[in-house]
């Protein structure tokens, strides 16, 4: 609250002048004048220490959502480079639909119209804090390097089995390039699975689009041990196909219903 009152150095300066000269020439004016400035102040930091409360309620409520979507999001390319742009624009989108809304409802939008660059800052950085304290870090899945083309796929469907996925390998001819087929209610999801030691090219994504078409299915997945091409990244975007790691199958429900992989 002090440094609140405190950030203007030179209107707070006026302000104390101003309350030392009515101190002395009407003392209840004064102390009137210091409460009604306080109940301002004070009001101005209730309404921010709600907006944080509303975030963190919100980002609490999301976290296993927003951690796989980050993991996705922040997977690190062919190069070993890391993009924060896509996931930028995630949080951002997160804020605009899910907690401005809420903050509307308890009409405190208003601090954010008045610096919105530095409160979606903030905000970003609480939400981020919040997935790192409360999402449990995944084991990693060590493969064994002999193993082949086949046992991944069986591996693959077993993972999403396990996750309440009905998953049936495909029979390995006229499927167009599908190696399982995954049903969950409403949601069937192509997907291609490639146990790669070098990067995975434009080719796979081409595959799984073509036999997501080819099956009737909305949603067209490539999973992977390795890593994908900056080249594959770029047309799986066009195309609607999702690239994912082999570890980040359990969470393959919570990243189709926020609309990833859906041609």
């Amino acid at each position: 609250m002090f440094r609140y009152l405190w950030r203007h150095k030179a209107f707070s300066a006026v302000l104390l002048f101003l309350f030392g000269v009515g101190l002395y020439l009407k003392p209840i004016a004064a102390w009137s004048g210091l409460a009604l400035l306080l109940f301002f102040r004070l009001t101005k930091v209730h309404a921010r220490l709600l907006i944080y409360d509303l975030t963190d309620q919100a980002a609490l409520k999301h976290v296993r959502t927003l951690a796989t979507k980050r993991a996705h999001m922040l997977s690190p390319d062919e190069y070993g480079n890391v993009s924060e742009e896509a996931w930028d624009k995630h949080i951002n989108t997160f804020i605009k639909k899910t907690l401005l809304p809420e903050f509307q409802r308890r009409k405190v939008e208003h601090l954010l119209a008045k610096d919105p660059k530095r409160y979606v800052v903030r905000l970003r950085t609480r939400i981020n804090r919040i997935i790192d304290r409360y999402q449990p870090a995944e084991p990693a899945d060590a493969l064994d390097d002999t193993m082949t083309g086949r046992e991944f796929e069986l591996y693959c469907r077993d993972v999403l089995q396990e996750a309440g996925w009905r998953a049936a390998l495909t029979p390995g001819s006229g499927d167009q390039g599908a190696d399982i087929i995954a049903e969950k209610e409403d949601r069937r999801v192509v997907i291609q699975c490639k146990f790669y030691n070098g990067t995975v090219g434009n080719k796979a994504v081409q595959e799984a689009y073509a036999a997501a078409a080819f099956q009737d299915a909305p949603y067209a997945v490539v999973v992977t041990n390795s890593v994908f091409t900056k080249s594959a990244h770029q047309l799986a975007h066009k195309n609607g196909v999702l690239l994912m790691h082999h570890t980040d199958l359990p969470q393959l429900e919570l990243i189709v219903t926020s609309g990833a992989g859906s041609r």
